[in-house]
């Protein structure tokens, strides 16, 4: 089966990303041909090992307290044509089909199968609250729709009402595992606290950084480990007490490979999101990894993540947030207990579990 794969995002430390990455080197294993669509990524055209065609610019715009990608480009609609009448594609997989531009002129120029997966999870969208009707005839063009978990086929359904199939984000539990070398400079008698992810507003590591202060009151022998980038990243260290400047450790962007022994070199996950979030890849890595989680409240990760595998607490609330790093911190069994948790619930998504359900759907719309 050949499958055209179409993705505005297609960057490190994007769920997005990591989805495709992941399912499509899965596809191979099954005996699909994956192509993946995207755009050209200034310093970044990474393919990750996988068959990549490129149309348009990247740009990056803020959205739902987070940047979104957006891709920009001369004759976008021709270059797609061209690439769908070489490949001759069985089946167009779209994610986020309704974004402008990329995922939209792809469902528009393509003739035959089209599955689009929705990822996104918010209380409401302006777009589709003033020109519904503009949407509807792209949407009517999916034969088969997928929702990664259920609020975002919550959010989407109440705009456009239909039969959605919901299959997950997945991990790979190969690669995240409890018994990872820690990072070196890292690997000594100091508490770790980590968080990984895009330095931006929605994921709230503003708020871990005034728990921080918090924390470290409580016992000094406690650093935090700060993995992604961001143009915040500058802004967001003046929330950093000044004397805990040499205890908070940004190290930027950090390749696929090293991510797993951040991982490991972590005694407890935070992710202290704020919304917006419509399920939690980096919740699953952290508990593939074996590490207990502390996270905000939102309705995504409550999809993940129980008080078996961690701790959920109220988005923004710093004393919450603080107050439930420690109580870990101060219980070693505990820990270890949510760890070991944590990692049982993350098999069940493995990427190769996921993948097969997606390619099982694939051959329910073709067969439609």
């Amino acid at each position: 089966m050949k499958i055209g794969i179409v993705t505005q995002s297609f960057t490190q430390n994007s769920g997005v990303a990591e989805h495709v990455v992941h399912t499509c080197k899965e596809m191979v294993k099954l005996g699909c041909e994956p192509t993946v669509i995207t755009a050209n990524f200034t310093g970044e055209n990474n393919d990750r090992g996988l068959k990549v065609l490129r149309v348009g610019q990247d740009v990056t715009i803020p959205a739902n307290g987070t940047f979104a990608n957006l891709t920009v480009g001369y004759k976008m609609a021709e270059k797609l044509r061209r690439i769908f009448s070489a490949e001759k594609f069985d089946l167009l997989h779209v994610h986020c089909p309704l974004d402008p531009i990329l995922p939209l002129w792809a469902v528009k120029v393509f003739k035959g199968p089209i599955v689009g997966t929705f990822h996104t999870y918010m209380k409401a969208n302006l777009a589709y609250d003033v020109i519904n009707e503009s949407f509807k005839p792209y949407f009517k063009k999916l034969t088969g729709k997928i929702c990664v978990s259920e609020p975002a086929r919550d959010f989407i359904y109440q705009y456009f009402p239909a039969d959605y199939r919901i299959i997950p984000n997945g991990v790979d539990t190969n690669c995240f595992r409890p018994g990872l070398a820690p990072i070196k400079k890292f690997d000594d008698d100091i508490f770790n606290l980590l968080f990984v992810g895009r330095i931006d507003p929605r994921k709230g590591l503003r708020y871990l950084l005034q728990a921080f202060s918090i924390v470290y009151g409580h016992d000094s022998k406690v650093r935090l480990i700060v993995v992604g980038k961001g143009i915040l990243s500058e802004y967001y260290k003046m929330f950093l007490l000044k004397d805990l400047e040499d205890k908070v450790f940004f190290e930027g962007y950090v390749s696929a490979e090293e991510i797993p022994h951040y991982y490991a070199t972590a005694d407890i996950y935070c992710s202290p999101a704020t919304h917006g979030e419509s399920f939690g890849i980096v919740l699953l890595e952290a508990m593939a990894s074996g590490k207990p989680v502390v996270a905000s409240s939102n309705e995504g990760y409550k999809q993940v993540l129980s008080s078996k595998e961690g701790i959920l607490v109220e988005p923004k609330n710093v004393v919450q947030l603080a107050k439930a790093i420690i109580s870990l911190m101060d219980d070693k069994k505990k820990r270890k207990k949510m760890g070991e948790a944590g990692r049982k619930k993350a098999e069940k998504y493995s990427w190769k579990n996921i993948t097969k359900q997606i390619v099982d759907y694939y051959q329910e719309v073709l067969k439609k």
